[in-house]
């Protein structure tokens, strides 16, 4: 198991469940981001670059040494992308968190240009600070409910493990749609419960769009969080560089909703010309 760099690092993070259950639908998404730019305002000089619960299977994902430590996440990225073909087109990485799968992706898949969005304002800041030296990747803030992008501007878009975050997973599909380009094709990954799948992929189909893949990932999101848990009690892995779990009860708790209701899928869909 790979060693991590050492860096004690720490945050405050308020449980956001009171006040996503106090507000109502339409203001779901300010509660969201008020919380994230809480979360991200604090994390300037920190080595976070994921937050996703990432990926881990059989196929090889090509990282730097720097970025060993981080492989299961950037794992998640390339396995939401299988079968992509973003070498000189124009890409959209909507909820683009803190820009490590957008730095990564620019890097290795050599798109002309990715435009990078999210809600969080503190995130879009700090990514333009840290990655600016990467000339096709660019951070901009928006809704990704109401893309703030012209129609008809990207080849290829992507969403990783944000939109179960949304107030209006519909409206947000109806965005893809409107700002994706004919023949063009969507990449996306998230969690739920596994008895909203049906309804999941209906949802595709009502917003347009020609499904080509749905998988099931559920295993190698397992396997991810059960390599940060054993590697935080072997002290192989530094607890402080993962966002979403600073100790191994925690992380257990996410792999034990896996074994009882949630699963996790990705999803390529195409937009017919």
């Amino acid at each position: 198991m790979a060693t991590a760099p050492r860096k004690r690092f720490t945050f405050e993070c308020d449980d956001i469940t009171p006040g996503l259950n106090q507000a109502s639908a339409d203001n779901r998404n300010l509660v969201w981001k008020k919380w994230y730019d809480s979360l991200i305002s604090q994390l300037a000089t920190s080595e976070y670059r994921f937050i996703n619960y990432g990926y881990l299977g059989s196929e090889d994902v090509s990282v730097d040494p720097a970025e060993e430590y981080v492989r299961n996440f950037i794992g998640l990225y390339q396995r939401t992308l299988r079968g992509a073909d973003l070498a000189g087109k124009d890409v959209l990485d909507v909820s683009s968190g803190l820009g490590g799968g957008a730095l990564w992706i620019s890097r290795n898949y050599n798109p002309a240009s990715l435009i990078a969005i999210d809600l969080s304002t503190e995130a879009v800041d700090l990514c333009n600070q840290w990655y600016s030296n990467q000339s096709n990747l660019k951070f901009i803030a928006g809704d990704a409910e109401s893309l703030p992008v012209p129609d008809d501007s990207f080849d290829v878009i992507y969403n990783v493990e944000s939109s179960h975050c949304y107030t209006n997973f519909d409206a947000f599909l109806r965005e893809v749609r409107r700002v994706l380009k004919p023949g063009g094709c969507f990449f996306w990954s998230d969690f739920q419960s596994r008895d909203s799948l049906e309804k999941l992929q209906a949802d595709f189909v009502s917003a347009g769009f020609t499904t080509v893949e749905f998988e099931d990932i559920t295993d190698g999101v397992i396997r991810s969080l059960e390599y940060v848990r054993g590697g935080i009690s072997d002290g192989s892995l530094d607890s402080n560089l993962f966002i979403w779990g600073g100790d191994t009860a925690s992380i257990q708790e996410v792999i034990d909703e896996f074994s009882d209701w949630r699963s996790y899928h990705r999803c390529r869909v195409s937009l017919d010309g």
